[in-house]
């Protein structure tokens, strides 16, 4: 009886991991100074109309520029609410939704803090996340963000 219990909660989570929908921010290395676009990524969608996101990142190393849509999401509206340094509110919706695979969803661009001694490491986080389907269902999605590492300027 025990081992049918296990061998079912491994093959509904194998199946969870195997069909679930990835959001995740690649890692990104650049240079302090520099302009630095991070994409916030998708790894599978099929009809993906709406999307709430609040994102959080450290001011004193990213300064934030702006946001825009990419090819793939330029049919959705979207709001960026960068009122309050550190935190961004992303919110996107059609009436018709989009698909793909491995695709952005937007670009973040931000300015990197010039004055690094050494290289650091820092990561965005992603404290809110609401994907809706244009059935108006949500859509069940794991999330995982990689570090910005940055590298001092070559140049004093």
């Amino acid at each position: 009886m025990r081992i049918c219990f296990i061998i079912a909660v491994v093959i509904t989570l194998s199946a969870g991991l195997a069909f679930g929908t990835e959001l995740y921010i690649p890692q990104i290395k650049t240079t302090a100074g520099q302009t630095v676009e991070i994409p916030i990524m998708i790894d599978h969608i099929d009809n993906l109309a709406g999307i709430k996101l609040k994102l959080k990142y450290d001011p004193n190393i990213l300064e934030f520029m702006e946001g825009t849509k990419t090819k793939h999401t330029s049919p959705l509206m979207h709001v960026v609410n960068d009122k309050n340094p550190g935190v961004l509110i992303i919110v996107m919706a059609g009436a018709k939704g989009i698909k793909g695979k491995e695709i952005a969803l937007f670009l973040l661009k931000f300015k990197t803090h010039k004055d690094l001694k050494s290289q650091i490491s820092t990561k965005l986080s992603i404290t809110e996340l609401q994907l809706m389907g244009d059935d108006l269902k949500d859509i069940k999605c794991t999330v995982k963000v990689n570090e910005v590492v940055i590298s001092p300027s070559a140049h004093p």
